[in-house]
């Protein structure tokens, strides 16, 4: 068998011997000389007519070798050779070419990484496609814990008395599982940190199919009973750069002061069921009130923080899991019905009769940051794939210079013989070959390129970054369907030159002659880079407008001067009873800080996109049937308005008066006081509290002007600022310093300040107003860089492609101008020629491009801030930049047409 095969083999690639063919022609004559000699003619005779009628020998061996299996990659490698020896001939001609495409196809590689990773690829699991994603439609009362993601009809939080339900009442899942995202302050020897947890069920790798690194990882009796649990897994990244490796099982581990026992690491690639998330730790649900000792969530049914994935059994559709367990999730609404307030007609339609229960596919996980950068990365992608089209249009053009030169050489070859096809393939050959040296180059660049992008993409972050920066295998089947396509576009350009030579007049042709169709070709390419690069200018200038209109939006106060922190004593290991004064020692010593103007906490940080909002009972005001109006609560210290700058309008600040034995007392801002009262002089006096919460009751004694809060991009909204020293429990706050300084020269004396009261508080997250109001805009300012590098990278390579069609159709017109200057025309005429020919060139591109962008910009719409799609400052920017590009493109081979010699010019041919 084996040498059976190996036969096989010999003969796919070399075919029959050459002496075998010599037998088979003999043979065949000898058959034809007999049939001869048989018909009554002489040996001699039968020989010679024989020999006339089965024709040349030799080209019956070349039929032999072309019947051969592997005769078409020989042809191949042939052209492939011939090709590059031609490549390597023209050094220059290759390395603009590759560097051409190394660049596009490096920029499109990148780009594709990041939209795979985001909204392509599964996760990191045992067979993903089992997985489902639980969602449902249906009001909620109570507290939401939400990271996002939600749309009408899709609440992904459930209670986790829900969750038990669901999981131990289910007949078609083999899992189901939960998950939640907290922060922890984690102390191993002796150096203490902010990281990232999750709380997750006890079944949560054992139904994703994610093995442990070290150790075991959590399994269902690490999740029996809330505080009975203290174990832990780790992240393998984790693991990895903050614990060097280390022997970490069985060790113990603080968190947030509470010691747990390290069971194991998870799996290496593997962060969460949620794309975007990256733990550092993982620990049971059970748990969470060490995670979080402000909230008790564990018996709340009206509690809404976990998200729910479930593992489909193998015999069990999507659509029967959502018939079986719809009837069931209905009668647990039921169920927690009867414990709302609320027993009118229209609740009880909202909260059991709208309601129903989404299974989606989950093979990607849930994710609420994949809705924040899908349209971002389409953007992108769509840029990325214009500069593309750019560089096939750049070296298809340049290819097209190139055979200008070629003709005499394929004119010699078609007359020896060769056919359309036998052309074809050589000039295919050789469009491979840039293509794939292109793309190997790009594939370089590209991880160097993520990398650097991810990085400037977490600049500021105290989080993980998501993406990483790695290329998968459909990053490089796309790489490789992108350079076979670009290859195959750019090389049919010189093909349709040469597709019907005439050969006469192509052999009279000195070499460099071009006919006037392949011109026009040329100045179509270069017409084409011109409207690319104005698309890309032009949406750069809108992103960059975006920037600049939310970095001077009036957010209500200033933010220059500003340093902020994040500090949770419980973190530390506080008790609730010793976080109080502890935060209170933390705003006293930062005060007393040299440099400092003023000091303010708040444990709903401002700009951040971050909310902290509810339903209030306002005294006074009668709401309207269905009312749903929802307002910011913030708790705050009597300094924090103050701090900010926020402009009193009527009755006053916090003051050292109010404190926990006072009054309960509240500020509210202006669209509250319009809302509920019609003015801000009218609020004052009156009671706001939460409902069913009558320790909640405030009394309102200042109303100030309304201020940005969520982000600079959205609209200010109706608050009420109560005093966290007058709270019903306490929780992490983030402090707020004005400083005469530049707020950076304070960041070492307040790190000070903070280790003095306790080394095991936890500054976390230092930044200024202004680094986290660039985070917030990290999705506008990452467009903006990109469209500007892209929209740079298209100019220059029209530039270079308008400054070569010029340069070759003004060397072609020699005798042309030559002719001209010895008809009497001036130098300035000869230039003036030659650019009016590139503004015409410029101007036609830029009239079809214009509407194109109008388009476009409408398309992206949602992702622009106070820009009109038909921005004049915008496009006449982008007009502007083609012109003078196509002038400077333009001046060089007009100056040297003015500078020619009419003599000689008249002499060439």
């Amino acid at each position: 068998m084996i040498r059976e095969g190996l036969s096989r083999l010999r003969f796919f690639f070399t075919g029959k011997k050459r002496v075998e063919v010599d037998e088979e022609i003999q043979f065949h004559l000898e058959r034809e000389v007999d049939a001869n000699i048989a018909a009554g003619m002489t040996p001699a005779e039968a020989r010679r007519r024989a020999a006339i009628a089965f024709g040349s020998r030799e080209r019956a061996r070349e039929e032999c070798r072309e019947e051969r299996p592997s005769w078409a990659l020989e042809n191949l490698g042939r052209d492939l050779r011939y090709g590059a020896r031609g490549l390597l001939r023209n050094p220059g001609f290759t390395i603009v070419a590759v560097l051409t495409l190394a660049l596009a196809i490096g920029a499109n590689t990148t780009i594709f990484s990041l939209l795979d990773q985001a909204l392509m690829r599964a996760l990191p699991v045992k067979d993903p496609n089992r997985l489902v994603v639980l969602s449902f439609a249906g009001n909620v009362d109570g507290h939401t814990h939400s990271e996002g993601g939600n749309s009408a009809g899709h609440r992904h939080e459930f209670s986790y008395p829900m969750y038990l339900d669901l999981r131990d009442h289910n007949m078609v899942f083999s899992g189901l599982i939960a998950a939640s995202p907290a922060n922890a302050g984690v102390t191993w020897n002796n150096r203490a940190e902010s990281v990232s947890a999750e709380m997750v069920s006890g079944n949560y790798f054992t139904t994703l199919g994610v093995g442990p690194a070290e150790g075991r990882l959590l399994g269902a009796s690490d999740e029996t009973a809330p505080g009975a649990n203290p174990v832990v897994v780790l992240s393998f990244d984790y693991w990895k750069t903050h614990l060097a490796e280390a022997p970490v099982v069985g060790r113990t581990l603080l968190i947030n002061g509470t010691p747990f026992t390290i069971l194991g690491v998870a799996a290496p690639g593997f962060h969460s069921m949620v794309w975007g998330r990256m733990p550092a730790i993982y620990v049971p649900l059970t748990e969470q009130r060490v995670l979080m000792p402000e909230w008790d969530f564990l018996n709340d049914h009206r509690s809404y923080w976990i998200n729910l994935i479930g593992r489909l059994r193998p015999d069990v559709t999507a659509a029967q899991a959502s018939a079986a367990l719809n009837p069931l999730f209905i009668s647990l609404r039921t169920a927690e019905f009867a414990w709302l307030h609320d027993q009118s007609a229209h609740a009880r339609k909202a909260f059991i009769t709208n309601a129903h229960l989404n299974l989606d596919g989950g093979a990607r996980g849930f994710s609420p940051l994949r809705d924040d950068v899908r349209m971002p990365l389409m953007i992108i992608m769509g840029m990325v794939l214009l500069v593309i089209g750019m560089a096939v249009v750049n070296v298809a053009s340049l290819l097209l210079v190139r055979a200008a030169t070629r003709v005499r050489e394929f004119s010699v070859r078609f007359a020896l013989g060769a056919t359309n096809r036998q052309v074809l393939r050589q000039l295919l050959a050789e469009g491979l070959l840039l293509g794939a040296v292109g793309a190997a180059a790009g594939l370089l660049l590209a991880p160097e390129a993520l990398r650097l992008l991810i990085r400037w993409m977490s600049t500021g972050s105290p989080d993980q970054p998501a993406f990483s920066a790695t290329l998968d295998g459909r990053v490089l089947l796309f790489t490789i369907v992108a350079t076979l396509a670009a290859s195959l576009l750019f090389s049919l350009a010189p093909a349709a030159q040469f597709w019907n030579p005439k050969l006469a007049e192509a052999m009279r042709q000195q070499s460099g002659n071009v006919g006037g169709t392949s011109l026009k070709f040329r100045r179509t390419c270069v017409a084409l880079q011109i409207g690319f690069s104005l698309l890309l200018i032009v949406a750069a200038g809108m992103f960059v407008r975006t920037i600049q209109n939310l970095r001077n939006v009036d957010a209500g106060f200033a933010t220059d001067h500003l340093l902020a922190f994040n500090l949770n004593p419980d973190l530390a290991g506080y008790p609730a009873t010793g976080v109080a004064p502890v935060e209170q020692r933390a705003l006293d010593a930062i005060a007393a800080l040299p440099g400092v103007k003023a000091v303010g906490a708040t444990d709903d940080q401002d700009l951040a996109d971050d909310d902290k909002q509810g339903d209030v009972q306002v005294s006074g005001y009668t709401p309207p049937p269905n009312d749903d109006f929802d307002v910011e609560l913030p708790w705050v210290s009597d300094g924090y308005l103050q701090t900010l700058g926020v402009p009193l309008v009527a009755g006053r600040y916090f003051n050292a008066g109010d404190t926990a034995t006072s009054q309960k007392v509240a500020i509210v801002n202006e669209i509250f006081a319009k809302h509920f009262f019609g003015s801000g002089v009218a609020a004052l006096g009156h009671h706001v509290s939460r409902p069913e919460r009558p320790g909640t009751d405030a009394v309102i004694v200042g109303v100030v002007r309304d201020v940005k809060h969520t982000s600079v991009r959205d609209p200010a909204i109706a608050t009420s600022y109560t005093l966290f020293s007058q709270a019903e429990r306490t929780t992490g706050l983030t402090y707020y310093l004005r400083t005469w300084q530049s707020p950076d020269a304070a960041t070492s004396s307040l790190r000070a300040a903070i280790a003095n009261i306790d080394a095991k508080l936890i500054v976390n997250n230092l930044r200024t107003m202004s680094d986290e109001i660039d985070e917030d805009l990290m999705t506008e300012r990452t467009i903006a860089l990109l469209a500007a590098t892209f929209g740079a990278l298209a100019t220059l390579l029209a530039g270079i492609g308008l400054y070569g069609i010029l340069a070759y159709s003004t060397a072609q017109r020699t005798r042309e101008i030559g002719i001209r200057m010895a008809l009497g025309a001036r130098r300035g005429s000869v230039v003036g020629l030659i650019v009016r020919e590139v503004l015409v060139l410029a101007g036609a591109a830029i009239g079809v491009t214009l509407p194109l962008a109008w388009l476009a910009t409408r398309a992206v719409r949602s992702q622009l801030f106070g820009v009109s799609s038909v921005d004049p400052a915008v496009y006449g920017a982008g007009i502007l930049i083609i012109c003078l590009v196509a002038l400077v493109a333009g001046i060089i081979p007009a100056r040297r047409a003015a500078t020619v010699d009419p003599s000689r010019a008249l002499r060439t041919e």
